[in-house]
């Protein structure tokens, strides 16, 4: 028994997930290589953790001034809001609508795992800054401001310890 694409969507959402459009951008030298490398995303999106399926329109490239740019628009069902936050880490759209539900109801440990999504994120980009862009200059001020930040975390944690005393 196969079932409508509009029952999958509804069992899905009944269990947490989400029914979103999202949008995307690409600019380039080559209407060819943009166009091929839309459509190699929407491809690859479908593949993603928690990613249900996607299907996507890709807008015939234009040119202005001797680069060519295209759009998607990527209709997206996710299994959770997680694996949603970690498609737009991981693809960065210029555009999110969220069809399905109209409201988010998220556990104490769903919330934890998107934080730490997120945190997981943000620290790879991080490194992947310190060690592929900085210059050798921008990585001793970097390290310099780290331990003028650690300093800092200490007194204010102090600072609170104390408070904690006085009001004992």
């Amino acid at each position: 028994m196969s079932s409508s694409v509009e029952e999958v969507n509804e069992d899905i959402v009944k269990k947490g997930g989400l029914l979103a459009v999202v949008y995307f951008d690409i600019h380039g030298n080559s209407a060819e290589i943009i166009r091929n490398s839309m459509v190699d995303m929407v491809g690859r999106l479908t593949h993603e953790i928690g990613v249900v399926y996607a299907t996507g329109e890709i807008e015939e490239p234009v040119e202005y001034e001797s680069m060519y740019s295209t759009c998607a628009e990527v209709k997206i069902l996710v299994r959770d809001l997680n694996s949603l936050v970690n498609v737009c880490f991981r693809y960065g759209p210029i555009g999110i609508d969220i069809i399905r539900p109209m409201e988010i109801k998220l556990s104490v440990q769903q919330l934890h795992d998107i934080l730490l999504n997120i945190s997981q994120t943000s620290q790879e980009y991080s490194q992947f800054m310190y060690e592929r862009i900085m210059t050798p200059e921008d990585k001793e001020k970097f390290n310099k401001q780290l331990i003028n930040r650690a300093e800092l975390a200490k007194r204010i944690i102090e600072k609170g310890k104390s408070a904690e005393k006085d009001k004992k």
